[in-house]
């Protein structure tokens, strides 16, 4: 692993497509986690790298960076998402420590805060992220997708144990933060039996996580080569049954259905409703406490 320590003169990044927010921050580029279906595993093109697992950039001014950000005339308070492409609580934030920082810089302009990870190291600025949601919203959105600890180690392998994840909700639930899972990417045939949805569900709804959003693996451009290539080595037997289902970047409709009513059949069971909503600048600002998700 290759780290190269970078500044940044602006950290704030807008995106068309909304998922919680319009809006992400990025401390890191690459990533160590190493998940074999990684969408953003090409955004390091433009660095001239392919390691997107091994060439980590770490913008040590990230929290300097944000203040001026936030400081702008023009910055409408939008609520921020950690991270697009890359986890904030991968492996090196134990040696970098930009969270902590960059929280300080949320909590300084009342700014509202979403988090996704897959790492329990979170878990250390819980009493910071405590402090920022007395002044300004956060979520944060645990990443699970599969319970069973010898596949997750495969398609997972520097991530911290699902177990372990969902074990935190209960956690950040009892300091009064909202929280919910983003049970995906789901990969047919090994991660999508009814027994390891049913557990995902039952933890979400069990910690009181306030929404779940199950989708499937989408395969766009490049990663459908290297996701193939991944599971050829992992997973053999399972190739030929998951590459008719994709065509495109996209499963196969009839496919996505029936997972769909397995989805529908789990939310009755757990009568566990609630999805993500979409928030934007203008109903924040008519809502100051605005909950980006729905209960």
């Amino acid at each position: 692993m290759r780290i190269k320590e970078i500044s940044a003169k602006s950290v704030l990044h807008y995106h068309d497509r909304a998922f919680s927010t319009n809006w992400d921050i990025n401390p890191y580029r690459g990533c160590a986690h190493k998940c074999i279906y990684c969408f953003a595993q090409y955004s390091h093109k433009y660095l001239d790298s392919n390691e997107f697992f091994d060439d980590l950039l770490v913008k040590t001014n990230v929290a300097e960076a944000l203040d001026t950000d936030f400081s702008k005339r023009n910055w409408q308070g939008c609520p921020v998402n950690l991270c697009g492409v890359t986890d904030p609580y991968q492996p090196i934030e134990k040696q970098y420590k930009l969270m902590p920082r960059i929280i300080e810089t949320f909590m300084c302009h009342k700014n509202p805060m979403v988090i996704t990870t897959k790492s329990t190291l979170l878990l250390r600025d819980l009493d910071l992220l405590a402090e920022l949601n007395k002044v300004a919203y956060v979520n944060i959105q645990i990443s699970a997708s599969v319970i069973d600890e010898s596949i997750r180690s495969k398609i997972e392998p520097n991530a911290s144990p699902t177990i372990e994840r969902l074990a935190m909700l209960k956690e950040i639930t009892n300091r009064g933060i909202d929280t919910g899972v983003l049970m995906m990417p789901i990969i047919p045939f090994l991660t999508d039996n009814i027994e390891n949805l049913d557990a995902i569900f039952r933890f979400a709804k069990n910690n009181d996580a306030r929404n779940i959003i199950p989708a499937i693996i989408h395969l766009r451009g490049e990663t459908k080569k290297c996701f193939y290539e991944h599971i050829q080595n992992l997973f053999p037997d399972l190739l030929q049954k998951i590459t008719p289902l994709f065509k495109g970047a996209y499963v196969d409709k009839s496919y996505a259905e029936k997972f769909q009513r397995n989805i529908m059949q789990l939310r009755k069971k757990y009568n566990f409703y609630n999805k993500m909503h979409r928030c934007s600048c203008e109903a924040l600002h008519k809502e100051p406490q605005l909950n980006l998700f729905s209960r």
